[in-house]
């Protein structure tokens, strides 16, 4: 007979006082989930806390106010703090899944995949998520509530971590190796650097040199089932894989060797890369390549290879751009594609993808551009590869290359942010956990 159990787990690694910051020195969150005779539920894993932003270090209870500079990604809300997510075994270390640029990974797959409605309503509570970023601004950025005595108050939140491992549906094995488990998880949080996750509303740095964010009375919920059968010496799951690259020409190249064996689907987004990490942008915003000048440098073609051949659409995809590059319609096949590799395109019955969040739009978002409608772009690049059988692709010998024609005309690198969905296969034993990609 089998029971359900609720489990909290604070971090390891918390501090005396029990804040955290990427400022003070705090930068990874780190959980364990010991190894028990239970198996662990993924899609119940939530991360909670109080989060705020402080204005000056200098003064305790400085918190920025309503006419303040300080503005963060309603977008993204809490997800915008996590830079790296990794899971690995307790018992081994062995890296089970990990996710760096996870909140770019976020950017593409939450609003891809939550409606205007998530955003107001159950996202707003649970992860300080709004599609307006002024009301954002005035419910998570200033609230009044961060400026308490104690140095612990802020924003609740308590969200979901998406990854491979934790939104599938087998429950988790935590049992000993040699029993069929993973010997417990060990679950990190890299939290992004302050620069990367606030930015001046105005475009500027006013106010920005002392702004940072900090997290108080952290811990890690999940629910369990005691007594659940082992799963054999086998657990199967889905994995997100990212990579990261650069391109600065009219004709961007990019090529990987990504060394897995069942891949379902690639998709990416781009930044361009003088946003990133600076605090007179939005370093976390999606965009279409745009030039120095801050004109549009659109995709114009773009096609997928396997092994330098065509694949798995055989032609090349040509966007309303190529025709008129002053057209700000998103192609709808570019878009077609990005959002089914995500998620399979005819299961998505709720999305923050419109015409007012996917279009061309011209300059670097700073200043007045980061005041964008419905949270900002929901724009990117990608392809599905299996989203019938789940058998997936082989590209463990051949390499993964994209070809994009742009219109890129002066020297503006573009950040390209790539994550591979694929199927992965745990192998346990007496000696340890081994990992099938």
């Amino acid at each position: 007979m089998t029971t359900r159990k609720n489990l909290e787990i604070t971090s390891s690694n918390h501090t005396s006082t029990g804040i955290v910051s990427f400022k003070s020195g705090n930068p990874v969150l780190q959980f364990i989930i010991g190894e028990s005779d239970m198996t662990l539920i993924g899609s119940s894993i939530r991360l909670c806390g109080q989060f705020r932003i402080r204005g000056n270090s200098s003064s305790a209870n400085t918190i920025p106010q309503s006419a303040s500079n300080i503005r963060m990604s309603e977008q993204l809300g809490i997800w915008s703090i996590v830079d790296q997510l990794v899971i690995k075994s307790q018992s081994t270390h062995q890296v089970i899944e990990e996710i760096k640029n996870y909140q770019h990974f976020m950017s593409a797959y939450l609003p891809t995949t939550t409606s205007m409605n998530d955003n107001l309503t159950h996202l707003s509570q649970q992860a300080l998520v709004l599609p307006n970023y002024q009301a954002q601004k005035l419910s998570v950025v200033d609230i009044p509530t961060g400026n308490t005595s104690g140095g612990k108050a802020g924003n609740s939140f308590c969200i979901h971590l998406p990854c491979g491992l934790f939104n599938g549906q087998v429950p988790i094995p935590l049992m000993q190796n040699s029993a069929g488990g993973l010997g417990g998880l060990l679950v990190e949080l890299h939290l992004a650097p302050d620069s990367n996750v606030l930015f001046g509303q105005d475009g500027t740095n006013s106010e920005m040199t002392e702004a940072f964010y900090e997290l108080s009375n952290v811990y890690l919920t999940a629910e369990a089932v005691v007594g659940a059968p082992p799963s054999g010496n086998t657990f199967e799951f889905n994995s997100i894989s990212s990579y990261y690259t650069t391109f600065n020409s009219a004709n961007a190249i990019v090529n990987f060797n990504l060394g897995l064996s069942r891949v379902l689907g690639v998709f990416g987004n781009i930044t361009s890369a003088s946003m990133i990490n600076t605090v007179t942008a939005n370093g976390l915003a999606n965009n279409y390549p745009v030039n120095s000048d801050g004109s549009k440098a659109a995709i114009k073609q773009i096609f997928f290879l396997k092994g330098g051949e065509k694949y798995p659409i055989e032609y090349n995809v040509n966007t309303t751009q190529r025709d008129d590059a002053a057209d700000p319609a998103a192609d709808a096949q570019l878009t077609q594609e990005f959002m089914n590799a995500i998620q399979k395109f005819s299961a998505i019955n709720r999305t923050m993808v419109k015409p007012t969040t996917a279009n061309v739009v011209a300059s670097i978002p700073t200043g007045a551009m980061n005041t964008r409608v419905n949270g900002g772009l929901v724009v990117g690049i990608g392809c599905a590869y299996d989203v019938i059988s789940g058998n997936g692709v082989d590209f463990s010998s051949q390499n993964f290359g994209i070809q994009m024609e742009t219109g890129i005309n002066t020297d503006s690198p573009q950040a390209l942010y790539l994550f591979v969905h694929s199927k992965q296969t745990l192998m346990f034993s007496p000696n340890g956990v081994r990992v099938i990609k």
